[in-house]
């Protein structure tokens, strides 16, 4: 009996050889495993990579190069220029020979010298240089760029903050979407189970069919369940990445646990540090901007002084030679004394863009501790909620555990134990659900109090502070 048996088995793993090579073929092994990160390290890759933190901190960039050009405008000034110049008009024609320096006596004796010259060219060559004296727009043009770019920092400090809070609840995400997948899995372990169960009273005799039947249609909405949990899974593997700036937004997994939130502290204390919120600050700052450009608007009642001065060669014959050398210096004042009241309008526009840039200051502020107060009561609710979810889940574990026993020994029925998981499946979900809850309003709370950042990524540490 040992050589047949043999043989059969070898028959037996020989066929079985070619469908899954088959299945193998069709379904390749994944060439890269799985990327992971730990919520540290998804941040550093955020701050790397996240493309709209890249394009604020641009648009820094950028303001900083405003405030350099509006420095420049109190700058000197120095130009170079080179022109050619062909002309038989006479004021030109007698003007170019002068300042070649060869206006001779002989040119004054007869009128036709001047009435009809002859072709005349000219090589100019100017070096020349202003500079503002007294010019009270550009000095405070190039206050309000460096205002505008402080503006812009703080700007990209709260977009920093932003993408960690939206790195957070997408890590946050993935967390969850394992819970529903562990959850899913033990309701087809558990549904599986009933049908064992099911099957083995009817075999008994002690048991139904549609006992079977029920327990069969059980484990295939538990199977429906999972795989709508692996999805879930997936896309949530897929919105870590692109919240990270991974290219492509291939799917990266959570590897550590979730991470511990600070005490929250009081309502007050939290007010108060939502008060410091890099964006309120920038609107702040704005609001001090409103003001230096009515400032701006003013300075155009006071005149400009600037110096000058230019260089010149001139020449017939060639560029950069010499028939003669000139120059000048001066001071220049400008004064608008009157341009049709355009001023004192643009003074009072001025004024009601500050008013506006004022209230909408306060509008914010008032924005920012409701959010404060709103997220500070949302984490009470939620904790609450985990509370009632764990105690449920722990009765109807106990329920689903009777009813089991309670069929087993043929005192019950098959469909009040399938109703009875069905609601242990729905607390479960619930109880997830309210964890999950209760980070996300963790992290809503340090980001709308403008503290996640600072936690997330202390001074030093990539946040760029």
């Amino acid at each position: 009996m040992a050589g047949p048996t043999r043989n059969r088995s070898f028959l037996f793993s020989r066929k079985a050889v070619f469908p899954l090579l088959f299945v193998a073929s069709v379904f390749p092994a994944p060439v890269h495993a799985l990327d992971s990160v730990d919520f540290p390290q998804a941040v550093a890759r955020a701050f790397r990579g996240n493309p709209s933190l890249a394009a604020a901190g641009f648009d820094y960039a950028a303001a900083q190069q405003d405030a350099r050009i509006a420095r420049g405008f109190l700058l000197p000034g120095l130009v170079f220029e080179h022109r050619f110049v062909r002309t038989n008009l006479p004021a030109e024609a007698f003007a170019l020979k002068l300042n070649e320096g060869k206006l001779a006596q002989a040119d004054f004796q007869d009128v036709n010298n001047f009435n009809d010259p002859a072709l005349r060219n000219d090589f100019i060559t100017t070096l020349s240089i202003e500079q503002p004296l007294f010019a009270p727009g550009a000095y405070v043009g190039h206050r309000m760029a460096k205002t505008e770019g402080e503006a812009k920092r703080l700007e990209l400090s709260r977009a920093k903050e932003e993408t960690v809070y939206r790195v957070l609840a997408a890590y946050l995400d993935v967390l969850t979407a394992k819970a529903y997948l562990a959850v899913a899995e033990r309701e087809l372990f558990d549904s599986g189970e009933h049908l064992r169960i099911s099957e083995a009273a009817e075999r008994a005799g002690t048991g139904l069919s549609s006992d079977v039947l029920r327990a069969k249609v059980s484990v295939a909405a538990a199977e429906a369940g999972k795989v709508g949990a692996e999805n879930r899974l997936e896309i949530a593997r897929r919105a870590l990445a692109m919240s990270m700036g991974e290219t492509g937004a291939a799917p990266v997994d959570a590897s550590g646990p979730p991470p511990e939130f600070p005490d929250p502290g009081t309502l007050e204390e939290l007010q108060a540090a939502a008060s410091g919120r890099a964006d309120l600050q920038a609107v702040s700052v704005r609001v001090k901007n409103a003001g230096n450009n009515e400032a701006l608007r003013k300075t155009e009642y006071l005149p400009t002084v600037g110096l000058l001065g230019a260089y010149q060669l001139d020449a017939e014959s060639g560029p950069l030679e010499s028939d003669n050398r000139s120059w000048k210096v001066g001071v220049g004042l400008k004064w608008n004394l009157f341009d049709g009241l355009r001023r004192e309008s643009g003074v009072s526009k001025a004024a009601f863009e500050r008013r506006k840039a004022e209230e909408y200051y306060r509008g914010e502020r008032d924005r920012a501790a409701f959010q404060v107060t709103e997220a500070y009561l949302g984490i009470r609710e939620a904790g609450r909620r985990v509370e009632i979810a764990r105690a449920a889940v722990a009765s109807a574990e106990e329920g689903v555990r009777r009813i089991r026993v309670r069929y087993e020994n043929q005192l019950g029925r098959m469909i009040d134990l399938l109703d009875a998981q069905a609601a242990l499946r729905q607390v479960r979900a619930d109880a997830v659900k309210a964890d999950n809850d209760l980070r996300h309003s963790r992290a809503r709370l340090m980001y709308v109090s403008g503290t996640l950042l600072p936690w997330a990524a202390p001074a030093g540490k990539g946040n760029g502070q």
